[in-house]
């Protein structure tokens, strides 16, 4: 078992091709309401075989609570939840089990557990691992929205293309386009370039871009809590992610002092910045402007075009040309990842804020 966090606690357990996966939220109130429905729809979003540009694997991500519930209210204890895999082919992996896939952690597996490695569809480093992840961060943006606390996600570069609007405030609105790259000119053509990927058997990165309104200035810790630290640990539990900058990030070693930065003024009894080139956050503490960053997702390394390798065994070279099920545009699928866990990582930098007094959050039903 995988364990993040501090006031809220997510551990996760399981493997791609196992009997289930599922998480344990530790640090919730008794009487927080957990509304099925939004879970659900967090859940659609990241499900395999959405459409022709995904994984073809067929799973119904539902969600089943075994823990800590109470007609739909939290109890106080540990939240406890599992998925069922319902659709996986050991065999498409035989081959891979003495072949390690080249970008893939099938090596490293290899050299930390030997012969006893979950390598099945990629055991526990596989993407399905991000499936209780979603689960308690749509939780943790359900509650969010009490605060009025609104978290939006979409591909910003991918292909060659790169989206310019950065004017997008509702959490849904990217999901309205099939690449989730949110302008109709561009969704079109990264689509087109996708279905090529796809006939070519090669696969695709992207870049993804995440913005946080209304969180309250004075959060976070400076150095070892800061919301940068913070967001950044559990981003990189996300299999295939490699980078992530703030605000404008590694363009700031381009810029003067007086260019980069962030002017104050005052809008009615608000301080506020001109500019956000430092993304919502000064010595790791929010500011009170939008939280921004941007990760990027390397290209799914499971692909169908040959490529070098060695085997295990015979500690000769080796080609491999991967068969089964994969995403070929994996960063798709990553948008409500990063969007629902950057809710767990904003509800748990509240909730271990050591200096404000946050209210009750929660709005519990049961009148505490």
């Amino acid at each position: 078992m995988f364990t993040a966090g501090n006031r809220l606690k997510l551990t996760i357990f399981g493997s791609s091709h196992g009997p289930y996966i599922g998480g344990i939220l530790d640090g919730l109130p008794a009487g927080v309401n957990i509304d099925m429905d939004y879970i659900n729809k967090w859940l659609d979003r990241r499900r395999p075989g959405i459409n022709s540009i995904t994984t073809q694997r067929k799973e119904s991500d539902r969600i089943e609570f075994i823990s800590g519930l109470k007609e739909f209210y939290t109890d106080g204890s540990p939240l406890g939840f599992i998925f069922r895999n319902e659709d996986y082919i050991n065999k498409h992996y035989d081959y891979i089990r003495d072949n390690p896939r080249p970008g893939h952690a099938d090596i490293t597996m290899y050299y930390k557990y030997g012969e006893y490695r979950n390598y099945e569809g990629g055991g526990f480093f596989s993407g399905r691992m991000t499936l209780p992840l979603v689960a308690a961060g749509s939780i943790a943006m359900h509650i969010l929205k009490n605060i009025n606390i609104s978290i939006v996600s979409y591909i910003k570069s991918a292909g060659g293309f790169n989206i310019q609007n950065e004017n997008i405030s509702d959490e849904d609105y990217s999901y309205s386009f099939r690449t989730r790259m949110p302008d109709p000119d561009l969704d079109d053509k990264l689509y087109n370039k996708i279905l090529e990927i796809i006939k070519d058997g090669d696969s695709l990165g992207g870049i993804i871009k995440t913005i946080a309104y209304n969180i309250p200035p004075g959060i976070g810790e400076p150095f070892f809590d800061s919301v940068e630290g913070t967001i950044a640990h559990l981003m990189f539990s996300i299999p295939g992610l490699k980078g992530i900058e703030f605000g404008a990030g590694f363009k700031l070693g381009s810029m003067s002092g007086s260019q980069a930065n962030d002017t104050f003024y005052y809008d009615g009894d608000k301080i506020k910045t001109r500019t956000n080139n430092s993304g919502g956050i000064l010595g790791g503490i929010t500011n009170g402007m939008p939280l921004e960053f941007s990760v990027v997702m390397k290209p799914t390394s499971s692909i169908r075009k040959k490529q070098e390798t060695v085997n295990l065994k015979t500690h000769q070279p080796s080609e491999i040309q991967v068969i089964g099920r994969h995403d070929p545009f994996i960063t798709l699928r990553a948008v409500p990842v990063v969007q629902a866990l950057t809710g767990f990582a904003i509800l748990d930098l509240i909730m271990s804020d050591s200096s404000q007094k946050k209210g009750d959050i929660f709005n519990r039903g049961d009148g505490n």
